[in-house]
């Protein structure tokens, strides 16, 4: 018996042993992965059946057909047809790719471009649907998460964006901005006295989105502007609403402390101020006062600082490049449609 114990504590036992125990879990997880793969592949097949667009010339067979194209080359010619509008080339050449490549980053990062397509033409619950099975795959894919707080958002399911921003935050992203922004949204779609609002959106107000939400709000129910409660806002991102404003029913005593209002005073021929404005076209419009020349007004565009796209209208989110706060208000010169100056408000 003694013998047997000696011969269990040989150290050449102790390593094969290692070494069996190394082998036998290696050889588990090399079949469980092969399981897992299989699944995963018929997962992704029965998933791509829901998406599938209806192609009678095969064209994207022929395609494939190449040997010698790279998956980026696929995904290039891919973005090429998204860049000109012809999405549903894109989407079928992804959802191909999708039945082609079987590596688990391949299928990932195909997901991923064919999610941000949807998104971009307007279906966002299948976009939605896609960045999930995104983050099946790589549960800390920083980008599916980021654009699935976009298509949330967009539909409206305010508790799942905030679910999503307490994930990105956990991975050390700084979503500090769209949790107050997000917030504020709630607070909008609540029932309480609009004064209570006022008060909880005024506590948010720290970046343009927030104040520019506050300041509709007071607009929009009639509440009095406290121009000295709002004194450290960024009144450029509300030159268009300020623009529109009926300054005879201000008082513009506080108001007129400020440069930039009192710019757009007197641009508008409320007071006289012999500074030169900040800005060209308020500039022009005040020597116009002066001059008696009462037919000139402003338009307004709004220009994405991310992706440099400008619109007609503004926005909180920049309908191209979904970047949060990006905006930049432009004014431009033109002559008044009618000949009184009505509030827009």
């Amino acid at each position: 018996m003694d013998s047997f114990y000696i011969g269990y504590r040989d150290p050449l036992f102790g390593i094969i042993a290692l070494f069996l125990l190394v082998f036998i879990i290696s050889f588990a997880n090399y079949w469980w992965e092969i399981y897992k793969d299989k699944n995963e592949e018929k997962s992704i097949k029965k998933f791509i059946k829901k998406f599938q667009i209806n192609n009678e010339d095969n064209e994207y067979k022929i395609i494939f057909e190449d040997k010698n194209l790279t998956l980026d080359a696929i995904i290039l010619l891919a973005k090429s047809y998204e860049k000109i509008g012809e999405f549903e080339k894109s989407i079928g050449i992804y959802l191909y790719a999708l039945t082609i490549y079987k590596k688990r980053l391949d299928k990932q990062n195909i997901l991923f471009l064919l999610g941000k397509v949807y998104l971009k033409i307007g279906f966002i619950e299948r976009s939605v649907e896609i960045f999930i099975r995104v983050l099946k795959i790589s549960p800390r894919h920083k980008e599916s998460l980021k654009n699935l707080t976009i298509a949330y958002e967009l539909l409206k399911k305010l508790k799942k964006v905030k679910e999503v921003l307490d994930a990105l935050e956990e991975l050390g992203i700084n979503v500090e901005k769209e949790k107050i922004y997000i917030e504020a949204l709630e607070i909008l779609q609540e029932t309480m006295d609009p004064v209570k609002k006022e008060k909880k959106l005024f506590h948010l107000s720290n970046f343009k989105s927030t104040q520019r939400i506050y300041f509709e709000f007071l607009l929009k129910n009639k509440i009095d502007i406290n121009f000295q409660k709002i004194k450290n806002f960024n009144f450029k991102n509300l030159f268009d609403l300020l623009w529109s404003l009926d300054f005879d029913k201000i008082d513009i005593k506080e108001i007129r402390k400020n440069q930039f209002l009192a710019d757009i005073l007197s641009a508008k021929g409320v007071i006289e101020q012999t500074k030169e404005c900040e800005i060209f076209e308020l500039e022009v419009l005040k020597n116009l006062q002066k001059s008696g020349y009462k037919k000139a007004d402003i338009g307004f565009e709004y220009f994405c600082n991310n992706c440099k796209n400008t619109y007609p209208f503004y926005f909180y989110r920049c309908p191209n490049c979904h970047e949060l706060d990006s905006v930049a208000i432009t004014p431009y010169l033109l002559r008044k449609k009618y000949e009184n100056n009505l509030s827009l408000l």
